[in-house]
């Protein structure tokens, strides 16, 4: 009589080993990448919450110490303009804090998606040319950047038109 030999039988691990390495670097890898994603958006968001802030800081302006001399006629007139935020003009691209006409084009595009930016303008509708915290928060929601090149403003301008707008 011959002795039959039998192999023994392979667990289900090892008969599966390569799926399951490969199941596995597929859950860490979008393990991380939900991380990254959640930690990234944490980012902006404590970014714009600090423009945010910065707008509602006081700033601290030196007081003029020198007192004005009254005319003859006993009327004095003082003006002072203290802007909440400086901004500066300049060209390209357009960021945070930028005082520039191409920036109404950017809030007209974000006016489309119904944006909150507030009531300055000559509308009232939040197109004021100014970059400010309205502007870069709905700028990052909706097209995912807080700066914009000519080829970027081009694009928008001409959505506008297409949109009659």
């Amino acid at each position: 009589m011959k002795k039959i030999v039998t192999k023994p039988k392979k667990t289900f691990f090892e008969q599966n080993k390569d799926l399951i390495v490969v199941g596995s670097v597929i859950v860490v890898l979008a393990g991380g990448a939900v991380a990254y994603m959640y930690y990234k958006k944490k980012k902006d968001q404590k970014e714009v919450d600090l423009a945010q802030n910065q707008e509602n800081t006081p700033q601290i302006i030196p007081i003029n110490t020198t007192i004005p001399v009254s005319s003859s006629s006993g009327s004095s007139s003082s003006s002072s303009s203290t802007p909440r935020i400086k901004y500066v003009k300049t060209g390209y691209p357009l960021k945070y804090r930028t005082r520039h006409q191409d920036v109404k084009i950017l809030q007209a595009y974000l006016k489309i998606y119904k944006e909150n930016l507030g009531k300055s303008g000559s509308k009232r509708d939040g197109v004021d040319g100014v970059f400010g915290p309205l502007t870069l928060k709905a700028a990052k929601k909706r097209l995912g950047k807080a700066e914009f090149t000519e080829k970027d403003i081009a694009g928008m301008r001409k959505a506008l038109k297409m949109v009659g707008k």
